[in-house]
């Protein structure tokens, strides 16, 4: 039997959910041995040059191909959309850039979060960045920069060789319209581009003197878990409300607690006795996760007259402060994060 002694939740703040991102792609890349990109053109009407395509220069081509592979499987999971692989420049203040490729971020979230979880869900993404500095800016490079225009279409692949001889191309390819383009110290925060600079001016990863989101007020999550029991919880929130259902116990716990966090609890007791009687939940439901394992249940599972209530007599003030606990630490836990 599943044990629900320790299980809390709190409906101001949404779960952690904890997205990994591919690192395969960058070991790859590291051993495709890469020494720099080719830029290809088309021209206009005008006899302009027209960025048509650029190139990964690679050393070693089964390694390379799995490199590209893993990019290609990202788009594929992003209903092909070439823009799910992020490529950005950082330039240099000694005439060299720093190539940056990583998955794109909204892309990547809406492929790895159901879309039922997106809005209720907080996650924690842990995604590789590979980068790459190039020595010297090629002619190439700058007509590429000055060219290039947004939604243009441009196709990214490979080529085994060096500046000297081409001696393969790749079979494979993708399409991206979006390409950015940075100065060194002059980039948006929370970017690839940011982050780079970050760890060359500290050359030691800080993680505790990073910038972190701000943390929501005490505020906004007592409106937020209003909101988000009125809507699990209608008949409950209700009763508790205006029928003056367990109002003994309500009126005695708030000389010591805020009315909503005493509904809280009493919403959460419910529900774990709700989910005492599912035969079919997962042995790990109560595990690491559970939050979110919690809300999928809530969400597919809609409160009404004859779902399952416990009677009056099940209800103590031990009982209750117990519960209240139980969601304080996932509180707790929620803002340490």
């Amino acid at each position: 039997m599943l044990d629900f002694s320790k299980i809390g939740y709190e409906y101001g703040i949404k779960p952690h959910m904890v997205l990994i991102g591919d690192i395969d792609f960058a070991e790859y890349f590291q051993k495709a041995k890469c020494i720099g990109l080719m830029y290809m053109f088309g021209v206009d009407n005008s006899n302009n040059r027209i960025p048509a395509q650029i190139a990964f220069m690679f050393q070693n081509e089964e390694p390379a191909k799995k490199f590209l592979d893993c990019l290609l499987n990202w788009i594929e999971r992003s209903n092909n959309d070439g823009d799910a692989v992020s490529i950005e420049f950082i330039e240099n203040n000694k005439d060299g850039y720093t190539l940056a490729i990583f998955p794109e971020m909204n892309r990547f979230i809406e492929r790895n979060i159901p879309l039922h979880l997106k809005d209720r869900i907080s996650p924690i993404m842990m995604i590789q960045t590979q980068y790459k500095e190039i020595d010297s800016v090629s002619p190439s490079y700058h007509a590429f920069k000055a060219n290039y225009k947004e939604k243009r279409k441009i196709a990214v692949g490979y080529v085994i060789g060096n500046p000297n001889k081409i001696e393969k191309k790749s079979d494979k390819y993708f399409v991206k319209t979006e390409f950015k383009f940075y100065e060194k110290g002059n980039t948006p925060q929370n970017s690839s581009a940011d982050m780079y600079s970050y760890i060359e001016q500290n050359k030691i990863f800080d993680r505790e003197n990073r910038p972190h989101p701000p943390i929501e007020s005490k505020k906004e999550i007592s409106e937020r878990r209003n909101k988000e029991m009125k809507n699990f919880f209608p008949v409950t929130y209700n009763r508790l409300n205006n029928q003056g259902w367990l109002m003994n116990l309500q009126q005695e716990l708030c000389r010591k607690h805020e009315k909503d966090i005493i509904i809280q609890a009493i919403c959460n007791i419910i529900l774990l006795e709700r989910l005492k009687q599912e035969k079919n939940l997962s042995s790990d439901f109560t595990k690491a996760g559970y939050p979110t394992r919690i809300l999928d249940y809530l969400i597919s599972t809609y409160e009404s007259f004859s779902s399952y209530f416990p009677t009056e007599d099940f209800f103590s003030i031990e009982k209750i402060e117990y519960q209240i606990k139980n969601d304080q630490r996932e509180l707790n836990e929620y803002l340490k994060k």
